[in-house]
């Protein structure tokens, strides 16, 4: 009987072995999950920058527990939205591909590029650092374009340009109309476009002229300082907007009498050589101002061709 009941013992001590090492995976699962990280959102307040309405493409999200790519992609908005430097968030138990997706947007950043023309100028990023374990912990860290004192500068340019320039009895046409043509008037295309590449990848110009600081301290700019500059006093003007981007180009997309329409400072600001002086002169159009995409790309394609699955 002794031997029997060891017998039966070894069996079922062989069976829970066995098992055990059939669905290690499983049980590390479960013990990490439980009893390691409960997968608990530690949720911040929003900073003042945040943008409180949704677009097509990307919305304003509470559930960080994604279940597919569009939950996933609401997420990064959301917290590049908010403005938090780093948040920690977790991929749902229905999305088997969580893990993949993740490593596809971190590789290309173009996702997280497009994703990044919805949110404030100020609450957009310059770097973002992405990383994950095998439970579907994702951790995000993110270091902005602007910083404080960055934004203490053009805040009070902006504020000074608007008690000079805007009437309160102007409409919101002529409010943009007013800055769009003052932003070209002091403003020059960075021709030069001086930069430094660092080993990760980052570019730093150094007149600034990617950022709307470069057109207030420099007066130079390329399309990325022409389009924030504008897009922070629509945001003054409590004007809902969004940035496109093609590959090599980046514009204003600003929504006035109930649809949107494209606002292009860059190609309203052209560089013009005068032959007879040998300089270039300082030009101001309206070819690009506050136009329907029919017209935009009428007047051009190699630029203004962009993703409407993305910027609609």
């Amino acid at each position: 009987m002794k031997k029997l009941i060891n017998f039966l013992f070894f069996i079922v001590f062989c069976f829970i072995i066995y098992n055990c090492y059939t669905n290690k995976d499983k049980i590390t699962e479960y013990v990490y999950k439980n009893f390691i990280d409960k997968q608990e959102i530690i949720m911040k307040e929003p900073n003042k920058y945040k943008r409180n309405y949704d677009f097509n493409f990307v919305q304003n999200t509470d559930n960080f527990y994604p279940n597919n790519y569009q939950e996933l992609i609401n997420v990064f908005y959301t917290i590049l939205n908010n403005g938090w430097d780093d948040f920690t968030f977790y991929c749902g138990e229905k999305y088997d591909n969580c893990l993949q997706d993740i490593n596809n947007l971190t590789k290309d950043n173009g996702i997280l590029s497009s994703i990044n023309n919805y949110v404030h100028p100020f609450n957009s990023y310059k770097l973002i650092n992405v990383s994950n374990n095998d439970y579907g912990k994702i951790d995000v860290n993110v270091t902005k374009l602007y910083t404080d004192s960055d934004i203490q500068i053009i805040e009070n340019k902006i504020d000074q340009v608007i008690k000079e320039k805007i009437k309160d009895n102007m409409s919101d046409y002529d409010k943009i109309k007013t800055i769009h043509d003052y932003i070209i008037n002091n403003t020059k295309y960075d021709q030069k476009k001086e930069r430094v590449v660092y080993s990760n990848g980052l570019v730093e110009y150094k007149n600034q002229s990617n950022k709307a600081l470069g057109a207030i301290v420099n007066g130079l700019a390329i399309c990325g300082g022409y389009t924030d500059y504008m897009e922070l006093f629509l945001e003054k003007f409590n004007i809902k907007s969004y940035k496109i981007s093609s590959e090599k180009h980046i514009w204003n997309y600003v929504f006035i009498n109930n649809t949107y329409k494209h606002l292009d400072l860059t190609f309203d600001d052209p560089i013009v050589y005068n032959v007879s002086k040998g300089t270039t002169d300082n030009t101001l159009s309206h070819d690009y101002f506050l136009i329907d995409t029919s017209k935009l790309h009428k007047l051009d394609t190699k630029d203004h061709t962009y993703d409407l699955k993305v910027f609609n």
